[in-house]
């Protein structure tokens, strides 16, 4: 081979050795961004879904173990021993005015002076512009009529309702006192002309 074929095949080596590091940098630079996820806390992370994670662990035993005196459910059960569990109504005795002065504060701005659903906030809480809209794309219908609820709810599950609250009604457990609780379905249910069934 003469010196001038050497030189020759020398600059073409160069000249292909220079395009294939640039060929090998734009490969590395499109395979590091395909492995960048859009959010999360790791720059770069390969494997986005969650049976991937190490923290993800499907086939564990709960880490929390259950509350001391709790009694598994089998399905059968006592009715008594179930009562007994249930806040008992006769331990506090109906108290018209008390009910009364409950339901105006903490029930009548939605559910009305009368319990017909016509309060003052059942305006804002029928609007297309409030939070249950919002949420869930349709106004709420509105506060129920309770002059046709407590014909038709017993008093346990009235109980419950008030307690825990249901769909746009806040839960009352954690502000009245059990007692004044059912001074209020009480007064929902009273007929005799002192509560809001007369």
């Amino acid at each position: 081979m003469s010196l001038r074929t050497t030189e020759i095949s020398r600059n073409v080596r160069s000249r292909f050795a220079g395009r294939r590091l640039i060929i090998a940098v734009a490969s590395f630079a499109l395979l590091a961004t395909a492995c960048v996820q859009e959010s999360g806390a790791y720059p770069i992370e390969t494997f986005t879904e969650m049976h991937y994670s190490q923290a993800y662990r499907s086939q564990e035993i709960p880490r929390l173990s259950g509350v001391e005196s709790a009694v598994a459910y089998n399905g059968e059960g006592n009715t008594q021993a179930v009562s007994n569990m249930l806040p008992s109504r006769e331990a506090h005795a109906y108290d018209a005015k008390s009910g009364a002065e409950l339901y105006r504060i903490n029930c009548s701005a939605c559910h009305g002076q009368a319990g017909l659903g016509d309060g003052p906030a059942a305006a804002h809480i029928t609007s297309p512009n409030s939070a249950w809209a919002t949420d869930n794309g349709s106004p709420y219908n509105g506060p129920p009529n309770l002059q046709v609820s407590r014909t038709r709810i017993n008093e346990d599950a009235m109980f419950g309702i008030i307690s825990n609250g249901i769909l746009v009604m806040p839960r009352f457990g954690p502000i009245l006192s059990e007692a004044e609780r059912w001074d209020v379905v009480r007064y929902i249910s009273d007929t005799s002309g002192t509560g809001l069934g007369q």
